[in-house]
C-alpha cells in the first residue's frame, strides 16, 4: 500500500462538511491502494514543521485537500500552492483535490501548475483555473461520494423551513431576519459537537496529525460553542420579533451530535442555504432546498453543475418560495450529479493512485 500525506486536514474544525470530506478522502484512498499517514491539520502551516516535510519527502504522495481555502491568494493559499513546487523539486507527486480556486494572483497560479493533478469541486472552479493557466478538472464535492445521509434519508417531512448561517454576512443576514417574520422556521449550524470525526472509518485516521502547537497522535476536541442564553438576550432586546431572534441565536448556537444535523436537514420540508455543505446534505436527503451565496462562487457552481441553477437566489423572500418549486425533474437532476459525483471521486483516486 502506498503512503501519503495529506495537507488541510479540515476534520479538526468541529464542522460537518469538512469532517464527512476528510473521512471520504481516508476512505478512497484506501481504496484505492493508499494510506495516510501523516496530515497538517487546517490550522497549521506545513511549512513550519521539519518532521512533516521529511515525512513529505519519503511519501509516496503528497494530497492537498484545497476544499474552501484556495482563493482571494490568502496566506493560508499560498501555504497550499507552496505545497506543489515543493513536492516536485523532493520528486514526490503531489495533487490538489476538492478545490475552490477563485480571485488568486499569479504567484499562487505559478505554483499550482507544479501539481501533477488539480481537481476542483465545481465548473466556476474550474474556469477560473484555467484562465489562469491551470488543467483543471471538475469532480464534484466529495461529501457527495459519501453514505452518510443513508440512515435519515426517507424520515418523515415535517412543516418545518430550516435557515443556515452564512460565511457572507449581508446575505445571510437578509435570509435570518426574513426568517424571523416567519413560524415554520428552525435555524442550523453545521457544527458537530463530537470531540473526534465521527465519519472517520477504524484504522484510517492518521497516525499522526501536525496541529498548530505540534504533532500530535490524536487532535484535541475543536472547541466548543459557548452558552448563548445571556447574549441571546442582549442582541434581542426591545428589536423586532424578539422571542424569535432570542430562538434564532440560541438555535445557532446550539451543541448539536452529527446525527441531529443530518436528522434535521433530512426531516425538514426544505432548507434555505447559505452553507455549501448545507446543500451538498440536503441533495443526499432529497430535500428540497434554495442556496444562497456565500464567500466564493461556489453555490453558483455546484448548481449549475448539478442542473438546478435556478435555485440559486440572493432574495431572501424568493428564497424561501423556491422550497415549494421544486418537482420530480429536480430530483432526478440531482441523483444523477450524485451518482456521478461517486463515480468521478472513485476514479479520481484510481488516477492518484498509479501516479508514479
Amino acid at each position: 500500500m502506498k503512503t501519503a500525506v495529506l495537507i488541510n486536514d479540515t476534520s479538526t474544525k468541529a464542522h460537518l462538511g469538512c469532517r464527512v470530506v476528510v473521512s471520504q478522502i481516508a476512505r478512497l484512498a484506501a481504496s484505492a491502494g493508499i494510506r495516510i499517514v501523516s496530515s497538517a491539520s487546517v490550522h497549521a502551516d506545513w511549512r513550519e514543521h521539519p518532521d512533516l516535510i521529511a515525512t513529505m519527502r519519503t511519501a509516496d504522495i503528497v494530497i492537498v485537500n484545497g476544499e474552501g481555502t484556495l482563493h482571494d491568494a490568502t496566506r493560508q493559499a499560498k501555504a497550499l500552492a507552496e505545497a506543489g513546487p515543493f513536492c516536485r523539486r523532493a520528486g514526490v507527486p503531489c495533487v490538489l483535490i476538492n478545490s475552490v480556486y477563485e480571485r488568486n494572483d499569479a504567484e499562487i497560479a505559478t505554483a499550482c501548475r507544479a501539481f501533477d493533478r488539480i481537481y476542483v469541486r465545481e465548473s466556476v472552479s474550474a474556469y477560473a483555473a484555467r484562465q489562469a493557466g491551470l488543467d483543471a478538472e471538475v469532480v464534484p464535492d466529495l461529501t457527495l461520494s459519501s453514505d452518510v445521509m443513508d440512515a435519515f434519508r426517507g424520515a418523515v417531512k415535517v412543516s418545518r423551513i430550516v435557515v443556515t448561517d452564512n460565511a457572507n454576512r449581508d446575505v445571510g443576514r437578509r435570509a435570518l431576519e426574513e426568517a424571523l417574520t416567519r413560524e415554520d422556521v428552525s435555524f442550523l449550524h453545521l457544527d458537530t459537537s463530537e470531540p473526534k470525526n465521527p465519519f472517520m472509518r477504524p484504522g484510517q485516521s492518521p497516525e499522526v496529525v501536525f496541529m498548530n502547537t505540534g504533532r500530535v497522535t490524536e487532535p484535541p476536541p475543536p472547541q466548543g460553542r459557548k452558552s448563548t442564553a445571556f447574549r441571546a438576550l442582549r442582541k434581542s432586546l426591545f428589536k423586532r420579533h424578539m422571542l424569535r431572534r432570542m430562538r434564532m441565536i440560541r438555535q445557532l448556537n446550539e451543541p448539536l451530535s452529527s446525527a441531529q444535523i443530518l436528522t434535521r436537514i433530512a426531516s425538514s420540508r426544505g432548507v434555505v442555504a447559505g452553507r455549501f455543505h448545507a446543500v451538498c446534505m440536503s441533495m443526499l436527503a432529497e430535500t428540497p432546498f434554495a442556496a444562497m451565496s456565500s464567500n466564493t462562487s461556489k453555490m453558483k457552481g455546484l448548481l449549475h453543475d448539478a442542473g438546478i441553477a435556478q435555485f440559486l437566489t440572493d432574495e431572501a423572500k424568493l428564497a424561501f418560495r423556491m422550497i415549494d418549486l421544486w418537482n420530480e425533474t429536480d430530483n432526478l437532476a440531482v441523483a444523477a450529479y450524485i451518482a456521478k459525483a461517486r463515480r468521478d471521486a472513485k476514479a479520481m483516486f484510481e488516477d492518484i493512485a498509479g501516479l508514479q
